[in-house]
């Protein structure tokens, strides 16, 4: 099995997108197919907003990591939120999603990033196993969001 995981670039968009409509339907996130493709763009673009990888084994995608880039105190600085990490069902348990992370880790070392912060659903087990066995660690804290319009 020859595993490689690379920078994405935008020419990686389709398989990319694909992937990530297929991840946002086994979490029930809603995929919205105007606004994630233009975000995707701007991501895959713009190095200091974040950074996508594709993951590939015999030249092959089988999957993908996102990671947002912020500012936190309580980090000592730059943090980034890993957004999403897939593999394709088939390669899942074979040491892909933990080599991944580990990838993940050390470019964000080189990019001055202080911690990772991640989010996971509570009945994923399959994933919640993965990110502690990485060092990941959970809190008590709960993760709230409000979607922003304009008016």
């Amino acid at each position: 099995m020859n595993f490689e995981i690379r920078l994405a670039t935008p020419e990686d968009a389709p398989y990319l997108l694909r992937s990530i409509e297929s991840y946002f339907a086994y979490d029930g996130i809603h995929f919205d197919s105007v606004k994630v493709p233009v975000s995707l763009q701007l991501l895959l673009t713009r190095e200091d907003i974040g950074r996508a990888w594709i993951v590939r084994v015999d030249q092959k995608p089988v999957g993908y990591a996102i990671v947002g880039f912020g500012f936190d105190l309580e980090f000592g600085g730059r943090q980034a939120t890993l957004t999403d990490l897939f593999i394709e069902p088939a390669f899942r348990g074979k040491g892909i999603g933990a080599a991944t992370l580990q990838h993940v880790e050390k470019a964000c070392l080189t990019w001055g990033v202080n911690a990772i912060e991640l989010q996971a659903e509570t009945d994923n087990s399959e994933a919640l196993s993965l990110y502690e066995k990485q060092g990941f660690k959970r809190h008590t804290r709960i993760p709230m969001s409000k979607r922003l319009t304009s008016t």
